[in-house]
């Protein structure tokens, strides 16, 4: 990983200002690592800081993020005619596969979103905002407001399913190798069973 610590180059993508920032995170903790850690590690200003996030926990949830507009993008493109559940699991792995790495570093990130106090309350409302994009796409599909029992159902157990598999596969690192294979099954299941009541609508 790349960082700008005595006898390093300077870095400035975004990209290596987040390896940078996560190296810190895994080495002290996320509530103690401060900002101008994060700018010292990475040979950069705090203005260039500043420049690509807007604090410390948008830093963190720039994975997140990418991967919840990963999964819109996929969602506003699929054809018309691929079945809802199948378009939604195509969509989750759009979503997830880029975010995965040879070397877990994913699974390290996750734990750090999962698990920090400060990022909690934040969490909960992004695995919201996260459930609402599919709510939004099934809702679309078969004619209702994304807030009716249906897209919203629908949306809350996708997200469920996902965001179990990730945490079992932080909890059991064996689990976590296989992280694709199970979450499959489990959306192929899910998705046959939550088909069944998009079609009686």
């Amino acid at each position: 990983m790349v960082v700008g610590r005595r006898g390093r180059p300077q870095v400035s993508s975004r990209a290596q200002v987040e390896a940078a920032a996560f190296e810190l995170f895994l080495e002290r903790g996320y509530t103690e690592t401060s900002i101008m850690d994060i700018v010292a590690a990475a040979g950069i200003s705090r203005t260039t800081f500043f420049r690509y996030f807007p604090n410390k926990a948008a830093l963190v949830w720039s994975p997140f993020e990418e991967g919840t507009r990963d999964l819109q993008s996929a969602l506003d493109t699929v054809d018309d005619d691929v079945p809802v559940m199948e378009a939604i699991r195509a969509g989750v792995f759009d979503s997830v596969v880029p975010r995965l790495d040879d070397e877990g570093l994913w699974r390290a990130q996750f734990r750090i979103l999962d698990t920090s106090p400060e990022l909690r309350a934040e969490g909960a409302q992004r695995w919201l905002a996260w459930a609402e994009v599919v709510a939004r796409f099934v809702a679309s599909r078969i004619g209702v407001r994304p807030t009716a029992v249906v897209p919203a159902g629908i949306g809350g157990a996708v997200q469920g399913a996902v965001l179990a598999a990730l945490r079992d596969s932080v909890e059991v690192p064996a689990f976590g190798g296989d992280l694709l294979s199970v979450l499959d099954t489990s959306l192929v299941s899910l998705g046959r069973n939550l088909q069944k009541w998009i079609d009686e609508q």
